[in-house]
This record gives structure tokens, sequence and C-alpha cells, in this order.
């Protein structure tokens, strides 16, 4: 090979090798901004889930505590919550549809209870 042609071939092999070398950087600083842009959307998602079970559990306490208060409420305005409980479950009032009647109904809760509201002695 003759010395101008062979340098000719070289500078053309350089040239090649130099733009080849822009792609690849071009590539690798797209592929390090993606890398940074998906890293970034990991990292929004995982407080996104955070704040979301954070925001749930806020409102399950809140819902708790309203509970709870209007527990206490009832307490304070009635006496004891179990007992007025108990008597609400012992005695309640019940519609007829045909004739618009009340009709009282209560839950009996042992034996000895049954047997004296229908008159029977044991």
């Amino acid at each position: 090979m003759s010395t101008p042609t062979e340098i000719e071939q070289l500078r053309n092999e350089r040239a090649s090798l130099e733009e080849e070398s822009r792609n690849l950087n071009s590539r690798l600083q797209q592929l390090e901004t993606q890398s940074k842009v998906l890293s970034e959307k990991i990292a929004v998602q995982e407080l996104k889930n955070e704040n979301a079970a954070k925001q749930e559990a806020i409102i399950q306490l809140e819902s708790k505590i309203r509970y709870l208060e209007n527990q206490l409420e009832k307490v304070l305005n009635g006496g004891s919550l179990e007992k007025r409980e108990q008597e609400a479950r012992k005695e309640a009032v019940v519609t007829s549809k045909e004739d618009e009647e009340p009709i009282t109904v209560m839950v009996l809760d042992n034996r000895e209870e049954i047997m004296e509201n229908i008159g029977i002695e044991h």
C-alpha cells in the first residue's frame, strides 16, 4: 500500500471511529438521563404510596375517635352504655304493616324470664 493511500484510509477510519464515539457518548448520556428519570419516578411513587397509607391510617383513627367520642357522650348522658344496650335489646317496638298498630317485642335472655313471661312456673 502506498503511503498517501494508507494515510487517507487511516484518516477515514479515524473519522468513522470518532463519529461512532460521539454516537456512543450521546446514547450513554440519554441512558443516564433515562435512568435518573426512572429513579425519580420510583422515589415519587414510593412517597405517594407511603402518603396514601398514612392518609388511610389517619382516616381510620379519626373514625375511631369519632366513634369513641360518641360512646363517651352516650355514657356521660345516659349512664352505663352496656346497660342501655341491654335494655334496648330487651324491648323493641315493631310496627305491623297490616294494621299499623305498634307491637312490643321482648327479647328474653334466659329460660326463667321466658317461663315467667308466658305464665309457667318452673
